[in-house]
């Protein structure tokens, strides 16, 4: 995002990097790196067969033996990268969210310039909504939970940036933009998109109960042009 924008937004803070494990001694740390292109294998192997079961059954049907079962390894192969549960959620976890941060923010800096909002809003939240239907484990993924600080605090710091980068998108849909209202619409804009979010994470209720998602999600994303139109224009 441009710097121009950074001085005009009330949003503006300094985005740190999530916290390592050195910084937080009470982070969940992983048994060893992965060394050479076999061992990052096996780890991701870990990871995506960890969020497989988060999104079938949950958080709670995760545990190293039906794990490692499930990948068809052995059990002291999953030891060798992760201690324990809570640190393969948490690295899991800490993969979403730097994929969930770039997917976000490159869809929010897309170029919108001529575009009208209708046209706007779907080539800024298609993307968005693709990542959360590609990753349904990432939902399921509690950032407050006791040993995954570490997680809670990228999570807030993806959480502000793109709450910036909105901000910085509406600066350059209108250049003149009061600063207050702009952080009002962008909130806004965001809020609207989490709902997006939350419907997503019941499709599947949803779906028993007769309903259509891509269809609530098309009157949301009419309900999010329609603003901007109204307060934009």
């Amino acid at each position: 995002m441009s710097k121009s924008s950074h001085r005009q937004s009330p949003l503006n803070k300094t985005v740190k990097p999530p916290v390592s494990d050195t910084d937080n001694p009470k982070s969940h740390k992983t048994r060893r790196s992965p060394s050479g292109e076999r061992g990052q294998r096996r780890r991701d192997l870990i990871l995506d067969t960890a969020a497989d079961l988060l999104a079938d059954e949950g958080a709670e049907a995760i545990n190293t033996n039906v794990l490692a079962e499930r990948a068809g390894i052995s059990v002291g192969s999953v030891y060798q990268y992760f201690s324990n549960k809570e640190a393969i959620l948490t690295a899991l976890g800490e993969r979403y969210i730097q994929q969930l941060g770039s997917n976000t923010v490159a869809a929010l800096q897309q170029d919108v310039s001529g575009l009208d909002f209708t046209t706007m809003v779907d080539r800024v939240i298609d993307p968005m909504i693709a990542f959360e239907r590609k990753h349904p484990a990432f939902r399921h993924l509690n950032a407050g939970q006791e040993g995954q600080i570490t997680l809670a605090q990228a999570a807030q710091r993806v959480e502000q940036e793109i709450l910036m980068t909105i901000y910085d998108l509406l600066l350059r849909v209108s250049p003149d933009l009061n600063p207050i209202q702009g952080q009002q619409i962008a909130r806004m804009t965001k809020a609207l998109y989490k709902g997006m979010s939350y419907l997503i994470g019941q499709e599947k209720e949803i779906h028993k109960e007769g309903g259509n998602v891509d269809n609530m999600i098309a009157d949301m994303k009419r309900m999010i042009a329609g603003y901007l139109k109204q307060h934009l224009s």
